[in-house]
């Protein structure tokens, strides 16, 4: 399976199927998360506080470019609020945001990935005000 393919499958399988039962078939363990060594044990907790405040979640890719080992993905999501995120209480809100991630891909399996979202457009969609601090 090409790294593309990995990625693809990845966003089909955990991203949209919720299989995280299946982290260990698209990743290393361990492999590096935003610069920092991570787990899939650190990997399925971070997807089970997702999926405690963010219901119905959908990726669509917008694009996504590979040079054969490395992979870097545009989407949009779609999700529901429905628990804390952060001081924001759950709102039931249907929102969506935009981000990008970029993998690395060897052997078959993520060994590194680095991602952003637009957290600004989440927070404004779910009615956070944003004060700035006075000078």
């Amino acid at each position: 399976m090409t790294a593309e393919q990995t990625v693809r499958e990845l966003i089909d399988r955990v991203w949209n199927g919720g299989r995280t039962d299946e982290l260990e078939r698209f990743y290393a363990d361990p492999f590096d998360h935003g610069g920092r060594p991570d787990t899939l044990a650190g990997l399925r907790q971070w997807h089970a506080a997702d999926a405690a405040t963010w219901a119905d979640t959908r990726y669509e890719v917008h694009s996504l470019v590979s040079d054969g080992e490395q992979v870097a993905v545009r989407w949009r999501a779609t999700a529901r609020h429905v628990g804390d995120w952060g001081p924001v209480r759950p709102t039931g809100k249907t929102i969506t945001w935009d981000g990008v991630h970029f993998f690395v891909v060897r052997d078959g399996r993520v060994t590194a990935v680095w991602a952003m979202a637009d957290l600004f457009a989440k927070a404004t969609q779910l009615g956070v005000t944003m004060t700035p601090p006075e000078s």
